[in-house]
């Protein structure tokens, strides 16, 4: 039980363990740069999504407006219409 320390450390990895140990951190390697890519891949991605999203907005805010004149002229020649039937104007 009186063993003294001393200041060398040998350790003993079998060829095996070393080949296993190298394998495991390619394989962290590579499973970090897969996920890297594809993160980069999916917000490019959702960047043309936003993009088409902003497109889609503006043709759908020209129809819904070109739709509303439209609609707001036949109310205006119904109103008139109505306005003159009331009054009993005759054209």
């Amino acid at each position: 039980m009186n063993q003294r320390l001393n200041d060398e450390l040998q350790i003993k990895i079998s060829v095996k363990w070393a080949i296993q140990i190298i394998v495991f951190i390619v394989s962290l390697v590579s499973a970090y740069y897969t996920l890297k890519g594809t993160i980069s891949d999916n917000t490019n991605e959702i960047v043309k999504i936003q993009e088409s999203l902003i497109e889609f907005e503006e043709l759908l805010d020209d129809r819904v407006a070109r739709l509303e004149r439209f609609k707001e002229q036949e109310l205006e020649e119904m109103n008139k219409s109505l306005l003159d039937k009331v009054l009993g104007k005759k054209d």
